[in-house]
């Protein structure tokens, strides 16, 4: 077994890990993720490790790579018993190099005990992300979730006591609320800034707070569909995140990405390299793996995505494929594109590649220039989709001509 404090093969390749766990009490109502309303089966942890082992023959240990990130979501990982986690964490301790890392499971208030807290404790998680979305119970209940606000109020406070000193708050803003409730049809700006004030009050480490997205086929898009709810204007919405944006901000909080804000020096590690392009690997179904190829000239040349759970073969992306990945993930980033790294990455300009989209962005005022690139401004990040379009549109016409 390799410790996590063995250096004896020094490699020097950060690498993350996410594992995901499809379980639910219930599934909410504007879920699209892979997701069962069943207890955790225990084959299905058998079958991670086996993955995980069979990864770390070609990552792990004795070659370049270490994990530094390790990020467990779902579903609702908590709901796994402490034997079923503990398979899988030690099967990624015995095949891989571990240096620090960042240990995170996603929790539902509704699962956290103070047993289950000392369970995940014990097991060696030092980051909890939970999923309170809102301390309003009729925006909760229009959500379909599980626990009350009370409830998510206990499971912080559990898990404080518990000796967690990294925590989440995912928060979700322009939502319904409760049918029952015909005075407030919709979540308004009061609701949404009461629930900001109490989980500012609570200084969790850090806050992911997200525009409700209605997805096609679930039960929350059925109900728009049919007129049965609604949601708050674009200009309301827009309210919502500039005044959340600036509450965060005045107690502290670095906001780092376009829905992520932490206290200096707890910006979510794993999630820093989704949106940087560094390595990782996905283990389970619909998890994805990211392994960047290089050639001898340094340059990116391909990369590798797995679907479902991890086997060692997989479709290289295209380079304009993993040019539209890089800017998509990194104009999230609120310092912006680095452009040095996408000269790094491709060996070519960000500027030459994009110069007639970006005139056109720069004009429309929703980017600006940089040091390191371009970043999204105010008006950008509003209209984030249009400027992610226009980008691939001159992506793709160059890749045409």
């Amino acid at each position: 077994m390799q410790s996590e404090n063995d250096n004896k093969n020094r490699p020097e390749k950060a690498l993350g890990i996410y594992v995901h766990v499809p379980y639910c009490i219930r599934k909410c109502r504007y879920c699209d993720f892979v997701s069962f309303e069943k207890a955790p089966e225990d084959a299905y942890f058998d079958k991670l490790a086996e993955d995980i082992e069979l990864a770390g023959n070609a990552f792990g240990n004795g070659t370049e790579y270490y994990v530094d990130t390790l990020f467990f979501g779902g579903g609702t990982p908590s709901l796994a018993s402490a034997a079923q986690l503990k398979k899988v964490l030690d099967a990624v301790r015995e095949n891989f190099v571990l240096r620090e890392p960042e240990i995170t499971i996603e929790v539902n208030p509704e699962t956290v005990t103070p047993q289950k807290a000392a369970e995940l404790k014990e097991l060696g998680f030092n980051r909890v992300s939970m999923g309170v979305q809102s301390l309003d119970d009729g925006v909760l209940s229009a959500l379909g979730r599980v626990h009350s606000a009370d409830r998510a109020r206990q499971a912080f406070h559990t898990l404080r006591d518990t000796g967690f000193e990294n925590i989440n708050l995912d928060l979700i803003f322009g939502t319904p609320r409760d049918s029952a409730d015909e005075s407030a049809p919709v979540q308004r700006l009061e609701v949404w800034r009461h629930t900001l004030d109490e989980v500012l009050a609570m200084r969790p480490e850090h806050i992911s707070f997200y525009s409700l997205q209605i997805e096609e086929g679930t039960p929350l898009y059925k109900d728009f569909a049919a007129e049965k709810i609604q949601i708050p204007s674009w200009e309301e919405n827009r309210e919502m995140y500039h005044s959340a944006i600036r509450q965060i901000k005045e107690h502290g909080y670095h906001h780092y990405e376009v829905s992520n804000a932490a206290l200096p020096g707890f910006e979510c590690r794993h999630n820093l390299k989704y949106w940087t392009m560094q390595p990782y690997l996905g283990f389970g179904i619909s998890a994805h793996s990211f392994m960047p190829v290089y050639g001898e000239n340094g340059r990116l040349t391909a990369g590798y995505r797995g679907e479902a759970a991890w086997s060692c073969t997989g479709e290289p992306q295209s380079l304009a494929d993993l040019k539209g990945d890089f800017i998509f993930t990194q104009l999230r980033l609120t310092e912006g594109l680095n452009a040095s790294f996408y000269r790094q990455l491709f060996g070519e300009e960000f500027s030459a590649d994009f110069g007639k989209a970006l005139e056109e962005l720069a004009a429309k005022g929703y980017i600006i220039d940089t040091e390191r690139g371009v970043r999204l401004t105010e008006k950008g990040l509003d209209n984030i989709n249009p400027v992610m379009q226009t980008l691939l549109e001159e992506l793709q016409w160059k890749r045409n001509t």
